[in-house]
């Protein structure tokens, strides 16, 4: 377990220096709070698909549980924050810089939205077969 935790450190830092790096329109201090956040919510997010996955599974084992789920939050949240999170903060500072103008900026994050979504459901149909695999 202290592999996979000390990957996941890595693939964190990776995507914190990306979303950093895509987010250089903005002061410090409003990279941070934008990373911290939108950390948060992809942990959220990532912890809303875990769970949907659970729903008729027959658990034997709720450590064994515990670990998985764990395992699955701390490599998909960071690699849900690198793309999501580098790509929308990219277009905001595109915009804010008045690279792109807002409705150009406004179709870029539907689309991103729209390929989220569709990222989430072979996502959750991954993390499925994945929790499901492992405690069978």
């Amino acid at each position: 377990m202290a592999v996979i935790k000390g990957i996941a450190g890595i693939i964190l830092i990776i995507a914190c220096v990306a979303i950093y790096h895509n987010t250089n329109s903005f002061e410090t201090k409003g990279r941070i709070i934008y990373i911290v956040v939108g950390m948060i919510l992809m942990y959220f997010v990532t912890s809303v698909l875990c769970y949907i996955n659970l729903k008729g599974v027959e658990i034997k084992n709720e450590q064994a549980l515990h670990d998985i789920l764990s395992v699955v939050k701390m490599i998909f949240t960071p690699l849900n924050a690198m793309v999501m999170l580098s790509l929308i903060g990219n277009t905001l500072g595109k915009a804010k810089d008045q690279v792109i103008d807002t409705d150009k900026a406004g179709k870029r994050l539907l689309i991103l939205a729209i390929v989220f979504i569709i990222i989430l459901i072979f996502e959750t149909n991954y993390i499925g077969h994945f929790i499901k695999g492992l405690l069978a």
